[in-house]
């Protein structure tokens, strides 16, 4: 390495010193300081990054079952999913939660890219197909104004980049529409009415549909999607998000 070589490494090295002086990367999730060039975060909170079991989840809204001896929870005995499958990386806590919450409300669509990576782990134990498209759950036009992107769409993109599949913008999302985070999940249940819309221009049919969402709750905006893309034939849908809430 020659003398110029040497100097630009030093001077990159003390660029980034300098900038991490003026703003102090933090953890994501404890927000303890980091050094430069560090994740987003620290070794122990990256260490609670544990993937959700499979094995004791209700394969219709992966929620966790009553009795480890059922083969799926009382609500999807009673309501069949529209999906073959579904299924989330993570339960919603811990540091989990604190990315899908900085990718959502702080402004950090930089985030899409791991999260992404961490759906491709979950994927390879789930050994689910292939699929033909990846689908991502629109917001609403207020929430896209209001965050200027969809984090539903950008976890999308950067893991159909990873399986070389295209991203299919299938659903439309109603007028109208409100969150439902605010909502228990009785609520949620007693919502009616058709929220999303087919776009025209894909042809969905006969083919295998990958539908990715940041967080499943009660998976109702999930079947609401499911029961829409199910109108036009396709050969197979299956639900995969960052995260998901596990209700009593």
């Amino acid at each position: 390495m020659d003398f110029r070589e040497r100097l630009r490494g030093i001077i990159e090295n003390l660029q980034k010193s300098l900038l991490h002086l003026a703003y102090p990367t933090k953890c994501l999730h404890c927000e303890i300081l980091l050094p430069p060039s560090s994740l987003v975060l620290c070794p122990a909170c990256a260490s609670l990054l544990e993937l959700a079991s499979l094995d004791d989840r209700c394969p219709g809204c992966f929620n966790l079952l009553e009795d480890e001896d059922s083969l799926q929870c009382t609500h999807c005995s009673q309501y069949p999913s529209h999906y073959i499958q579904m299924a989330a990386s993570f339960d919603y806590q811990g540091p989990a939660s604190s990315l899908v919450k900085r990718l959502k409300y702080s402004n950090q669509p930089y985030l899409a890219k791991g999260m992404a990576a961490l759906l491709v782990t979950q994927l390879d134990r789930l050994q689910w197909p292939l699929p033909d498209a990846l689908v991502p759950v629109p917001i609403s036009f207020s929430h896209w104004i209001d965050r200027g992107y969809n984090q539903s769409a950008l976890i999308a993109e950067e893991l159909g980049r990873l399986l070389a599949r295209p991203v299919w913008n299938v659903l439309h999302r109603q007028s109208g529409d409100f969150s439902q985070a605010a909502l228990n999940l009785e609520q949620r249940r007693q919502l009616g009415g058709k929220r999303f819309q087919i776009n025209s221009r894909f042809c969905i049919e006969n083919k295998t549909l990958l539908v990715i969402d940041d967080v499943m709750t009660s998976g109702l905006t999930l079947q609401r999607c499911g029961e829409v893309l199910q109108e036009k034939n396709p050969e197979a849908l299956y639900a995969l998000t960052f995260c998901r809430t596990c209700f009593d």
